[in-house]
């Protein structure tokens, strides 16, 4: 009756060992798809002419955070619509960040900090904004909490044509 059970044995330690090393590995990976929350999508979109938008939270390389913008112009081509870059001459494609904290007491998200517009400088289809926190540790300047991005992108063509995504929130700063 031993002999039946012996090979049983260590198939199952052979299968415990596998799962405890994808375990492992899973749990390792956690924290890397943790570096950033994102989201993205059209901001406008006509038969001839579109502006995609991704806005971006991270806790950046040291913890302090930093938010993102990619804007792009998109525009019809011959088989579908949006899907062939829109060149624009400087100026024409535009974007900014808003940041946003977590107010628990208010249980509402209050305004941190806002950039400046930036532009394209030269013909592009798509510019990326990335505004750095450097709090030495500290966050992005309104302490400790959850912070999301609202970034805001337009393109020109007789007017300007984009909208405002939000990010998601992200823990900052990581400590």
């Amino acid at each position: 009756m031993k002999d039946r059970l012996r090979p049983t044995r260590p198939r199952s330690r052979w299968l415990i060992m596998i799962g405890a090393a994808l375990i492992a590995l899973m749990m390792s990976a956690a924290p890397a798809s943790a570096h950033y929350v994102y989201d993205g999508g059209w901001t406008y979109r006509t038969d001839y002419d579109c502006t995609a938008n991704r806005s971006e939270i991270s806790h950046g390389r040291y913890g302090d955070g930093y938010s993102r913008s990619d804007v792009a112009a998109w525009e019809k081509s011959l088989i579908a619509q949006c899907t062939f870059p829109s060149y624009r001459p400087g100026g024409y494609i535009k974007t900014r960040v808003h940041l946003y904290k977590w107010n628990s007491a208010k249980k509402k998200w209050t305004h941190c900090y806002s950039s400046p517009w930036y532009s394209n400088t030269r013909n592009k289809h798509k510019i990326d904004l990335r505004v750095t926190y450097k709090g030495h540790g500290n966050g992005p300047g309104c302490g400790k909490g959850y912070y999301g991005t609202v970034a805001e992108g337009y393109v020109y063509n007789g007017g300007w044509h984009g909208g405002a995504i939000w990010s998601g929130y992200h823990y900052l700063p990581i400590s």
